[in-house]
């Protein structure tokens, strides 16, 4: 008698892992164990970014006349935290690993929302769409940070970017980034997006001349 309720509860024990494991594949928080999110872009801020770099002088010796010599246009890069977290609280009982997931690509598009300031600025999206490619590894359960191209060098030697130099006029616009990635082992692909606003400017740095 012992042995057979013995038998009885072995075969209703496989039934129920066999319907948890059946369970799991149609169950999207099983089959999505962890998601990945951008966690903070520049960290947490809006972004400034300055059309001309004035060098080690704004003006020359005269104290009225723009010193050019040193003046140069830098590139703009962008801090990126992603975090990798659980999908949920569940306990997976399928055994399966929490994923790790590599960042391979990035698309950037701005949105131009004002312009201020005396001199009028000619129209146009500050920065046309691109597109980038990257490598950032997220491992489950923690966060990474990297780096990516907001604003390419070119584009701040042309209009309507270049038409800011030695100005106080400034666009303010809005960037959407959109992240391609997939989850390492099983190839799961993810696409996410977040948004900053960027502000374009020369804003001077004025010094005490000697």
């Amino acid at each position: 008698m012992f042995g057979k309720k013995l038998t009885i509860l072995s075969l209703i024990s496989l039934f129920a892992v066999g319907a948890v494991l059946l369970g799991c594949e149609d169950d999207p928080a099983y089959e999505h164990r962890t998601i990945l999110i951008t966690s903070s872009l520049n960290g947490g801020m809006p972004y400034l970014s300055d059309v001309l770099n004035q060098g080690d002088s704004v003006y020359t010796d005269d104290g009225v006349t723009f010193k050019l010599a040193d003046d140069f246009v830098a590139e703009d890069w962008i801090k990126v935290q992603f975090y990798n977290r659980p999908y949920s609280a569940i306990i997976d009982p399928c055994g399966g690993e929490l994923g790790d997931f590599l960042v391979t690509g990035y698309d950037v598009e701005f949105v131009r929302v004002a312009d201020g300031g005396p001199t009028p600025i000619p129209p146009g999206l500050p920065v046309a769409p691109f597109t980038g490619q990257t490598s950032i590894l997220v491992p489950a359960q923690s966060m990474v940070e990297g780096y990516i191209v907001l604003v390419p060098f070119f584009e701040k030697n042309e209009s309507p970017l270049v038409d800011l130099q030695y100005s106080a006029s400034e666009i303010l616009a809005l960037a959407t980034l959109t992240f391609r990635g997939h989850e390492i082992g099983s190839g799961r692909e993810v696409e996410f997006t977040a948004g900053i606003s960027v502000n374009f400017a020369d804003p001077l740095e004025i010094e005490d001349i000697d």
